[in-house]
């Protein structure tokens, strides 16, 4: 009896995942990504593409070993892990396969280095930099006025439409991982960037003749913004932090350490985050601890041993 390859089987879970679990775009591209890489890896180990017949615990484990090897981060490890399972529990219910066979496997280990997080002064000096007062300089300032003053995830943020933002009450209605909902407050800062932004969002419409197409974030020619085009607006507008990361979600991860700092409620940073789980939040705890540690060793004159 032949058994189907997995190659075969993938497209008809990515649309299952779409589908009917509702998964964002992005999660969907990601699971196809990460079940490609152990197809491939298995392909380039084994000599051929894995069958349902291949798809076990042994090669599991051995896939999962080689990217600790390869010194992946531990969370794109559990992440991993995960695009794997949701393909086995997919396959068991077309009944390709009787268990899932990553039930058993410990989870992996990996590498969890902690959050870039910039200077709460360098961030803000870039936030209050001097603008032109064009569309797209009102947008890209509005923009990263959201992300730091509302930490949102860069997702949740180009999802946003016009009708989903109360700038009377200074809130914004969002939709989260797994399509859980939160209204989340608004900077100061980040409300005033965000109705200057509308205005002229809406003399940019006009201008042009164009329809309102209801998305909050336009691109140059009036269509929704681009994730591509999101990332390069936050890495141009963070350059001159110079530093590594240069990311939407590192402005998430200052948003979360630079509350802690002020002395925030983990709790509260868990619910502004919409993180489910409050051990995903605690991670921020201990950058604040790290940074504190830093600090301390900067400026204590027995700080150093001599």
């Amino acid at each position: 009896m032949s058994h189907p390859a997995l190659s075969e089987l993938l497209p008809d879970f990515l649309r299952d995942t779409d589908a009917r679990r509702k998964r964002s775009g992005h999660t969907v591209a990601a699971y196809g990504r990460d079940v490609r890489q152990f197809i491939e890896r298995f392909a380039q180990d084994n000599g051929a593409e894995p069958t349902v017949e291949d798809f076990k615990p042994a090669a599991l484990r051995a896939y999962l070993h080689h990217m600790t090897a390869d010194g992946f981060a531990r969370s794109s490890m559990e992440r991993k892990r995960a695009a794997l399972s949701s393909f086995a529990k997919f396959l068991m219910r077309q009944g390709q396969l009787t268990a899932n066979p990553l039930a058993g496997l410990r989870q992996p280990r990996g590498h969890k280095p902690l959050p870039t997080v910039y200077p709460e002064k360098d961030v803000v000096a870039q936030l209050d930099k001097p603008r032109t007062g064009t569309f797209t300089d009102l947008r890209d300032h509005a923009l990263l006025e959201m992300l730091y003053g509302a930490g949102l995830r860069i997702s949740e943020l180009l999802g946003l439409r016009r009708a989903e933002i109360d700038l009377s009450r200074s809130t914004v209605r969002v939709m989260g991982k797994g399509s859980r909902q939160r209204l989340v407050p608004v900077s100061r800062k980040a409300a005033q960037a965000l109705e200057e932004y509308l205005k002229a969002r809406r003399e940019f419409l006009q201008a042009e003749e164009l329809a309102d197409p209801g998305e909050l974030w336009l691109s140059d020619r009036g269509k929704k913004l681009s994730r591509f085009r999101a990332y390069q607006i936050v890495r141009r507008e963070l350059a001159a932090l110079h530093g590594e990361k240069l990311s939407p979600h590192v402005l998430r991860h200052c948003f979360a350490t630079h509350l802690l700092d002020h002395g925030a409620g983990l709790r509260s940073v868990q619910e502004l985050l919409g993180h489910r789980s409050l051990a995903t939040t605690e991670k921020y705890t201990h950058v604040t601890a790290q940074r504190l540690k830093e600090a301390y060793r900067q400026a204590h004159p027995h700080a150093e041993k001599k």
